[in-house]
């Protein structure tokens, strides 16, 4: 025992024990969201750059306790900082003294004063000892932890649903299984709306449906206002937990959100059923790659784990100013706003996964298949870029990209009108060509909104479009209002003998 703490009291190894704990404690705490290669490269990064500033600081002092306690503090403040600012601000409740105008430089100012006190310092035994020790009762803890929890634990910490409400193990599997089609028009508003605010009569594209047998929702809304957050919320049948009402959104809940998805209760519960699933969308279901990733707003894994540093808080929260308005500076703008023809090959990105989405869908339904089809298609349409006009003649992919692009009313709706052509289109290739008889969802995720003179009321932004196909005609309990969340239960409810619960209806206005 006495050489065990002789040993942690002459040797420094706190240092590089600190990058140990922090990249598995996040690990642990982002479980799912980040994986074991980028954890491991991310912490093998950190320990390279301490092993330099180690060098760097041993040429003044030719001191090694002396150094690595420096590098201890700065390393502690850096890694954790986010941490110590949400404590202040959230937990103690004093936001003011948590602001980057009081924290920063006070923690400034203790570093310098704590680095003065060990320059000076000759022994270290006893607070080497007790870092030492201290970490790797940490380390141990988060590692015990991991051996003996189950990952389901960590992963359902990072979704923002419960899934709570069926159990896929509790439902059986009925003799007749139909091919489900979900497609998604991305931005879609709903007849009303586009009557109301946008005087486009798209009533023709209502009795055109009905005409193929669909039912046609007249005040259906989403449940939230962006993308990535009502399509968890409509995959999972139930709202999002800890996102409210003018919720200020982080690119980590971005990420989350993305979990939520790829362990949705929706393809769970077809992967049960014995359904072969095919993604056609943006996202990663279950273990199906996305056609198309799209990472607008979401976190690269390795910023994920390193979400509390200082570097990546302080990026998030105050470089942007200094990248555009009058505090902007030129070298800053040059490195990290995106240039024209960056944004144009983007968008063009978005065009040909339109492209791909179509083409696939028309091939699926053909496909003999000994299992039934849960088929995801997600289209960029009528979303901007308004790359077509009603024609499908292609228009200027210089100015279509641009802001000013978006607020052209007139554009948006030549662009809805090409839409509608690709939804009948797709509907009537899945009609002719199924082998089982389809179930068909039309739905958009949100309404729109961009267009210069548009409404200001968040409620307006949640009109969205939804529409049902089943093959029996029977649409007895489907009610005229209609919400993303309970799009599911319907299907479920109805072919598989399921009691999934109704959601009531609500919105959630997230500000952009």
């Amino acid at each position: 025992m006495k050489q065990v703490t002789r040993f942690f009291g002459k040797n420094s190894i706190h240092s590089f024990l600190l990058p140990v704990f922090f990249t598995l404690h996040n690990y642990i705490q982002y479980y799912g969201l980040v994986s074991v290669g980028v954890a491991l490269k991310t912490m093998a990064i950190i320990m390279l750059v301490l092993l330099f500033l180690f060098l760097l600081l041993f040429l003044f002092t030719r001191h090694v306790a002396r150094c690595l306690q420096i590098i201890t503090l700065i390393s502690f403040v850096f890694l954790f900082y986010g941490i110590i600012k949400d404590f202040i601000s959230k937990t103690a409740g004093l936001p003011f003294f948590a602001s980057y105008s009081v924290l920063l430089p006070l923690m400034l100012l203790c570093t310098l004063v704590l680095c003065a006190v060990i320059w000076r310092k000759k022994d270290f035994f006893r607070i080497n000892l007790f870092q030492n020790v201290l970490l790797l009762l940490f380390i141990l803890a988060d590692t015990g932890q991991m051996i003996f929890t189950q990952s389901q634990f960590f992963l359902s910490k990072n979704m923002l649903v419960k899934k709570d409400l069926l159990q896929a193990g509790n439902v059986s599997r009925p003799a007749e299984r139909p091919d489900v089609y979900y497609l998604l028009f991305d931005c879609y508003p709903g007849t009303g709306f586009l009557r109301n605010f946008m005087q486009f009569d798209n009533s023709p594209m209502d009795s055109t449906l009905q005409g193929r047998g669909f039912r046609v929702i007249n005040d259906s809304r989403s449940n939230y206002n962006r993308t990535v957050f009502s399509m968890a919320s409509a995959l999972n049948f139930e709202y999002l937990h800890n996102i409210n009402n003018n919720t200020v959104i982080t690119p980590q809940t971005y990420t989350q959100s993305r979990l939520s998805i790829k362990y949705g209760a929706v393809p769970e519960l077809f992967d049960h059923l014995g359904y072969k699933l095919y993604n056609l969308s943006i996202f990663e279901i279950g273990h199906q790659p996305p056609l198309h990733r799209e990472d607008f707003l979401t976190l690269p894994e390795q910023r994920v784990l390193l979400y509390n540093t200082l570097g990546e808080r302080f990026k998030a929260d105050v470089l942007w100013n200094f990248i555009s308005g009058k505090y902007s500076i030129g070298l800053l703008r040059k490195v990290y706003v995106v240039q024209q023809s960056e944004v144009v090959a983007a968008e063009v990105e978005k065009r040909a996964f339109n492209d791909k989405v179509a083409d696939s869908l028309q091939s699926i339904p053909r496909k003999r298949d000994s299992l039934p089809k849960f088929v995801y298609a997600h289209f960029y349409l009528p979303h901007p870029p308004f790359f077509y006009d009603e024609k499908g003649n292609s228009n200027d992919l210089n100015f279509v990209v641009t802001e000013k692009s978006l607020l052209d009313k007139h554009l948006f709706i030549s662009y809805l009108q090409y839409t509608n052509k690709v939804m009948l289109r797709m509907i009537d290739s899945i009609l002719v060509n199924a082998q089982r008889p389809p179930v068909i969802i039309v739905q958009s995720d949100h309404g729109f909104r961009d267009f210069e003179g548009g409404p200001s009321a968040p409620y307006l932004f949640f009109k969205n479009y939804i529409a049902f196909y089943f093959p029996d005609r029977d649409y007895h309990g489907l009610y005229d209002t209609l919400s993303n969340v309970n799009t599911f239960p319907i299907v479920f409810n109805k072919y598989f003998n399921t009691r999934i619960p109704m959601q009531k209806d609500t919105s959630t206005f997230l500000p952009y």
